[in-house]
């Protein structure tokens, strides 16, 4: 998988490139209700993504932002986090993590946090490989 190239989007024209790819993982979002989060994210949090290509195929994306937390200081939350199912277990997930972790640091970032559904246990493996931990747990409340 040497040919594989990570870029940078950071517009939404590029971020609707990986519709495809997040499609897989939420199978009833319509590209407009993507487009409609993606820009609201951008415009919120300064959401941006990463994509992992073969060519001109996206075949994985990560977004992620920029935030502050008292218990760990600055620091880049990935979302949405997604290898193309026909795709994984070929070092794609591996390659966006690491460029996650260059813009990080260069962003002067503590910390890579991301959330992992629990039930997503085939992902979890890379993340323990990749030096992450559990630190908590993720709570939700419907309102």
């Amino acid at each position: 998988m040497d040919k594989i190239t990570i870029k940078e989007l950071n517009i939404l024209d590029e971020m609707l490139l990986a519709y495809p790819i997040v499609k897989q993982r939420y199978k009833e979002m319509s590209l407009e209700n993507y487009s409609a989060q993606i820009s609201e994210m951008m415009k919120m949090n300064d959401f941006k993504m990463v994509g992992a290509f073969l060519g001109k195929e996206i075949i994985g994306v990560a977004g992620y932002w920029v935030l502050r937390m008292l218990y760990c200081g600055r620091y880049i939350q990935v979302s949405s986090f997604i290898v193309d199912e026909e795709k994984r277990g070929e070092g794609i997930g591996k390659k966006i993590l690491a460029e996650i972790d260059k813009i990080g640091k260069k962003l002067n970032c503590e910390k890579v946090i991301l959330d992992s559904f629990t039930e997503n246990k085939k992902s979890h493996p890379l993340y323990y490989r990749e030096g992450f931990y559990i630190r908590g747990f993720h709570f939700m409340k419907d309102l």
